[in-house]
């Protein structure tokens, strides 16, 4: 099999990691210009005047045993949008390289392309399939300046899981050709099995996860890559030490104490609960034409005019989101499951 890093870009293959100031318990530390002094309103254990890990290596050890994988997998980031904009700078040469997107699809992908002057491919969901992917499409698609795949599943914001066969129909068709990212950030809400099995068998495959959604920690943006160790080790070279914040370390690592995570899994079921009675009574409302399928904390419905549905969730002091930038999508809305008094205040509104 050859390295898979021979995708990544040649210039960067080479490059060598800052190497920061180290740290050791109980040794005064005056190796790297950081304050002696706490802040008075500083209340974090390891302290906000001293720099934080380079990498948060206990909360790797803590993702690791969650996600079922060794440490040496696992890539913690600023959210898994910190991850794409890596992935991309990483293995896509400006001017030069492309990677392939599905729309509609999460648009951040499109975003850091634009960013790094990458290229987008786009082979769009088949909408009248119930917006499934068309992987024979995406495999003809591709050319030899195409270095890598974003996949969705749960897709955002369209709703549906993407079938397993599908995936490794175009994992096995481009291996050791393009690399495969599965966007997981919603897998929480589906019922579906996760692609671990996909990443486990083919090396060009990485899978993202965030703690944003299942476990309530969107302001705290912590993402996490899960890949082969040779991939991970190449992405922390090229993402600056210290760039997760002490604060959001000390708070995942609270989060997922054993009464932290039981509320969580109760709590997607719940929203999970509460999704099937959102679209039974979506249904149900004269300015909805369609309700599609959802595995996600969210649910994609086509209505007969999308502003008009927009200004009437807001006169109810509603926020549902619109996309008028994306002409194939005009007249569609993506509607966030709340809890069921807001789900309650959304349908009284029609």
């Amino acid at each position: 099999m050859a390295d898979i890093l021979q995708l990544a870009r040649p210039e960067l293959r080479e490059l060598k990691p800052y190497s920061p100031g180290g740290y050791e318990s109980g040794l005064v530390r005056l190796n790297a210009n950081e304050s002696p002094w706490r802040i008075p309103s500083d209340n974090t254990e390891r302290g906000l005047n001293i720099y934080p890990p380079p990498r948060p290596l206990l909360l790797r050890r803590l993702l690791a045993e969650h996600y079922g994988v060794i440490e040496e997998k696992i890539l913690v980031t600023r959210g898994s949008t910190e991850a794409i904009d890596l992935l991309i700078r990483g293995f896509c040469a400006a001017g030069k390289d492309q990677l392939l997107t599905c729309p509609p699809t999460f648009d951040m992908y499109r975003l850091y392309a634009g960013i790094q002057n990458a290229e987008v491919l786009e082979v769009p969901l088949l909408r009248e399939k119930g917006f499934i992917i068309d992987p024979k499409s995406i495999v003809n698609r591709v050319t030899e300046r195409t270095k890598i795949i974003f996949l969705c599943s749960p897709n955002n914001p369209t709703g549906q899981s993407i079938e397993h066969g599908d995936i490794e129909f175009i994992c096995q068709a481009v291996q050791e050709k393009i690399l495969v990212v599965l966007d997981e950030a919603y897998q929480e809400f589906s019922d579906k099995q996760d692609f671990s099995a996909l990443e486990e068998k083919y090396e060009n495959v990485l899978r993202l996860r965030t703690l944003s959604k299942f476990i309530s920690l969107a302001g705290v943006r912590c993402g996490v890559v899960i890949a082969e160790p040779k991939l991970i080790d190449f992405l922390s070279c090229i993402l600056p030490p210290y760039s997760f914040p002490t604060p959001s370390i000390e708070l995942v690592l609270k989060a997922f104490d054993k009464r932290s995570l039981n509320i969580g899994k109760e709590r997607v079921q719940v929203l999970c609960t509460e999704r099937a009675r959102l679209k039974k009574e979506l249904m149900n409302i004269n300015d909805v034409k369609k309700v599609w399928p959802s595995d996600a904390n969210f649910i994609f419905v086509e209505t007969l005019n999308a502003k008009n549905f927009q200004e009437t969730a807001r006169q109810a002091n509603v926020l549902v989101r619109t996309f008028p930038d994306q002409p194939a999508l005009k007249n569609f809305v993506r509607i966030t499951v709340g809890r069921r008094e807001d789900n309650n205040k959304l349908l009284q509104a029609f």
